[in-house]
């Protein structure tokens, strides 16, 4: 801007000038940046419910519905609690088989904590930090012990925050036929690296 402002001052009146011109072009441009999104499968699990009753089917369905379609930016924290919210028959859940205090009760809003530690392990599996999550009272089917995460109306919740680079995406997918919840975390892949079980 100097070099130009003095090449314009000196002009005569009248006079044609050339201003010399530097083009500096991004090392990444938006589209590059948007190539990069959701490219990459970053976790997912996939549980069963295969003898579960039509009420807790349809509480999982409506559940697995409120989180699929969420993007969690760098740093964001997701909470499934403040995702699928209260549990209510307004808010179309039904009574199904729980855990309350150790027992197996009728609830609205029984078998939600299926979609709940199908998301913990998708988000384990994705390298995701864990903010909050509670195990239950006692072992699940859908899951080996300790990769659970029961949830209740107002806690406890299940909270994980999205510590990678880039946003994220969570997709949500009940298989009607194979009587089957997949969970899977969307992002990008910037290093290969994975997690495994053993």
């Amino acid at each position: 801007v100097e070099q130009a402002e003095s090449i314009w001052e000196a002009a005569a009146p009248g006079e044609t000038i050339r201003i010399p011109l530097d083009i500096s072009y991004p090392e990444k441009t938006a589209e590059y940046l948007k190539s990069l999104l959701y490219r990459d499968k970053l976790g997912s699990q996939t549980t069963y419910y295969t003898y579960s009753s039509d009420n807790r089917i349809n509480n999982i369905k409506l559940a697995a519905e409120k989180l699929t379609g969420q993007i969690l930016k760098p740093g964001e924290t997701f909470s499934y609690t403040g995702t699928v919210g209260q549990r209510t028959a307004d808010a179309g859940f039904l009574e199904a088989g729980a855990y309350n205090d150790g027992q197996v009760v009728q609830e609205i809003g029984g078998g939600i904590c299926q979609v709940s530690s199908t998301l913990y392990c998708a988000a384990m599996f994705a390298q995701l930090e864990t903010v909050e999550r509670t195990s239950h009272y006692f072992m699940v089917s859908y899951l080996e012990l300790g990769l659970d995460a029961t949830v209740s109306w107002p806690g406890p919740d299940y909270k994980f925050k999205n510590t990678r680079d880039y946003p994220i995406k969570v997709v949500a997918v009940c298989d009607n036929e194979g009587k089957a919840l997949t969970i899977e975390i969307w992002g990008t892949d910037v290093d290969g690296s994975y997690v495994e079980l053993s």
